[in-house]
């Protein structure tokens, strides 16, 4: 994800700095940067918490300079430096420059070669420009004209989330708001429907407003409107559906209704492209699926919960162990100072299809059982016994499907996909897979994983009418 430096990263940007520069920065240097943003900006590509290349512009009326372009040593001839490239000029061309302008050294094919490829002539030559004595090219791009990638505005408000973000068809994030209800709903265990449709409706314009502030751009700039159209909460899908339908109406912009799930998958290309066919392993809240995916438009789900999804038989063992909602988080960490003590059964279904309530019902029997006899109940050993159970039950069945649809990649997507035992179990057991794993910010709702699926309905042209319904039950295959 590409985004202005922030002095958190700076330690790394320094790093590579030193890595690729005769005469470095200083950090010093470096922090005038950050503070001179009217004049100039540092972007950074972060992938999962790591610095992979930064890039600087320096504004000058119509015009820019691009000052350098470093990629980390172990990423370089990734593809980092072209994206970096790409998002500058991007940028750029968005902020009206009608030139682009560098130096670079004679010598440095690798570099010519890549700004040669993006269309930059050489104009002179200046003699011994660096100390070593090597001359320098001074390269020129002409910015008017240039075609920006599609932005795509997201909105997603399925259940106790209100989300809007803002990318391009090159995955630049300009920007991502989320704000959570979970505290709110936390008080009931559970969330609460109409709770949450009615904060949905007060934080809705706000969180729009300042997704767009952040972006830095106007609704003018925005190609495409999307939102999560099912399944989901139905009071909560109405909100994000109509402040999706007032804007793509207000300012006359296509609008594209995006399955929820498909957005939990999507979000998988903010860490790498993504292969196909693929499989996926959505896992949350309200789903657990095993869904083949021919390519970004063919879905086929192969297996199903026949009964409570695992995000909701967590929260249910949680309620039972009388621990605090939501019950992923809780049993994960009770999991960690476990140890096996309880017998559960593993649950059998045929086929891909999964079942939890049995094993639910088999925590319930456990904790009378114990308390009948006088025993106290261990929650730790208890959380660890479930979660072995449960998860292990997802990973056999991936490895089954595996067998039957040979796959380039496998990608686990949805809430549970947070869970430190299942992505150790995953890791473990797929080592010899494409395996993607979110990070952890990407787990949670947010709108960032409906811009990123609504990037493939842009490509294939699926929009919906203002009067689309939204759907509480929807099929990721339609």
């Amino acid at each position: 994800m590409i985004v202005l430096l922030k002095e958190e990263y700076l330690d790394q940007v320094i790093e590579i700095e030193n890595s690729s520069f005769e005469k470095p920065w200083s950090r010093k240097n470096f922090l005038s940067e950050i503070a001179n943003n009217d004049l100039s900006e540092l972007y950074i590509d972060v992938v999962d918490g790591q610095v992979v290349s930064y890039g600087d512009l320096w504004y000058m009326f119509e015009n820019c300079d691009l000052t350098k372009i470093a990629v980390r040593p172990d990423k370089r001839n990734q593809g980092y430096g072209k994206k970096m490239l790409k998002h500058l000029i991007g940028i750029a061309s968005s902020k009206g420059c009608e030139f682009m302008h560098l130096e670079v050294n004679v010598n440095n094919k690798e570099a010519l070669n890549l700004y040669e490829g993006y269309g930059f002539e050489t104009v002179r030559t200046r003699k011994r420009y660096y100390e070593n004595g090597d001359d320098a090219f001074d390269m020129i791009l002409g910015l008017i004209g240039i075609e920006q990638p599609k932005k795509v505005l997201a909105i997603e408000s399925s259940c106790d989330e209100t989300a809007c973000a803002i990318i391009d068809e090159d995955l630049n994030v300009y920007s991502s708001v989320v704000t959570s209800q979970i505290d709110v709903h936390a008080r009931f265990g559970g969330v609460i429907p109409e709770i949450a449709s009615r904060m949905h409706v007060e934080q809705i314009s706000t969180i729009v407003n300042e997704a767009i502030k952040q972006a830095h751009l106007t609704m003018d700039d925005i190609d495409a409107v999307a939102y999560t159209i099912g399944p989901g909460l139905i009071g909560s899908l109405h909100v994000g559906a109509t402040a999706a339908k007032s804007l793509a109406f207000f300012y006359d912009k296509p609008l594209i209704g995006v399955h929820h799930l498909k957005g939990h998958i999507f979000i998988n290309e903010m860490i790498k492209p993504l292969s196909y066919p693929m499989m996926a392993l959505v896992v949350s809240g309200g789903h657990t699926e095993l869904v083949y995916i021919e390519d970004d438009q063919t879905f086929k789900i192969i297996g199903t919960t026949l009964d409570d999804a695992i995000g909701e038989a967590y929260d249910k063992v949680a309620r039972l162990m009388k621990e605090a909602y939501p019950g992923g988080p809780v049993i994960d960490r009770l999991a960690k100072e476990g140890q096996h003590h309880y017998q559960l059964p593993t649950p059998k279904v045929d086929g891909y299809n999964f079942s939890f309530s049995g094993l639910k019902n088999a925590v319930l029997q456990t904790v009378k059982k114990e308390e009948a006899a006088g025993n106290q109940i261990n929650n730790n050993d208890l959380a660890y016994d479930f979660q072995e159970v449960a998860l292990n039950s997802l990973i056999n069945k991936t490895k089954k499907a595996l067998e039957e649809y040979p796959c380039k990649s496998l990608v686990l997507a949805g809430g549970v996909a947070a869970n430190s035992r299942l992505r150790e179990l995953m890791k473990e057991n797929f080592s010899d897979k494409d395996l993607i794993l979110p990070p952890l910010k990407y787990c949670t709702d947010n709108a960032l994983m409906i811009a990123c699926a609504a990037l493939h309905y842009l490509k294939a042209g699926k929009f919906v009418s203002l009067d689309a319904s939204s759907m509480s039950s929807m099929s990721i295959e339609d």
